[in-house]
């Protein structure tokens, strides 16, 4: 690829990422009123599965410390960080 190309490559490139940019900027504008507009049972129901979460987080949690005195070494074989 010699310098005649970069004479249309430049301007190529810059006209399209001009335009993902934009996109990006509207999709995220978007996302953003979308989330300024939930209902009120839509925003109860997050709290609720928040909640929820956050007891099945603490179950995890007492069912690894179990793991961890049961079977000292169970984290080197089986644990899979996301």
């Amino acid at each position: 690829m010699g310098p005649e190309h970069l004479v249309f490559m430049i301007p190529i490139v810059a006209i399209v990422g001009g335009i993902a940019s934009s996109m990006l900027n509207n999709y995220l504008k978007h996302k953003e009123k979308m989330m300024n507009f939930m209902s009120e049972d839509q925003v109860a129901e997050l709290e609720q599965m928040s909640r929820r979460a956050d007891i099945l987080d603490q179950r995890v949690a007492v069912l690894e410390n179990i793991l961890d005195d049961e079977v000292p070494n169970w984290r080197e074989s089986n644990d899979k960080t996301i």
